[in-house]
């Protein structure tokens, strides 16, 4: 299987991937009537998204998405540009109305690329916890520092000959 893509988010002049967060949820074709279908192998739920926190509020401003039966419907009044395989709706700036808190992250750590599913947190240099509320920015918090810990530890445990007994026993 091959690595996923990653929601993207714009936030004050930078640009993140959404890795992880609890609460929501986030804006899917579902909330629109639409059934997203596989793309290709780095796409396997049928979507992926750009989102933007500006004046603190976050945006959908893009979503590209395969709909099973070709049934596109307008997403803030915008239809998508539909190719053979695909369809991408642009500048729809909806305001999402999310709760929850999300980990975005930059500065990805190529050594930790995962050939599968998606990127963890631990494998980018910089990862912000942001906390919202009905779509505005409550709360912002610098995750790297912990981030930079999990990964010695990570590496620690892997150096370990105890994880290669593990890794022995789990194949005999």
């Amino acid at each position: 299987m091959t690595a996923q893509i990653m929601d993207r988010f714009l936030f004050r002049g930078e640009e993140y991937r959404l890795v992880g967060g609890e609460g929501g949820p986030l804006i899917s074709p579902q909330d629109f009537g639409m059934e997203p279908g596989f793309i290709h192998t780095a796409c396997w739920r049928g979507f992926y998204s750009t989102y933007e926190i500006k004046d603190d509020q976050i945006f959908l401003v893009e979503m590209t998405m395969r709909e099973k039966k070709g049934n596109y419907i307008a997403i803030n009044n915008k239809m998508p540009e539909v190719t053979e395989h695909q369809a991408c709706y642009e500048n729809i700036y909806l305001p999402v109305p999310f709760t929850g808190r999300l980990l975005l992250a930059k500065d990805f750590i190529q050594e930790l690329y995962v050939h599968m599913g998606f990127q963890e947190p631990t494998a980018f240099k910089t990862v912000l916890e942001l906390t919202f509320k009905d779509g505005l920015l409550m709360d912002l918090q610098d995750r790297s520092k912990e981030m930079e810990q999990e990964r010695e530890t990570l590496k620690q445990k892997y150096e370990s000959e105890d994880f290669y007994e593990e890794v022995d026993e789990a194949f005999s």
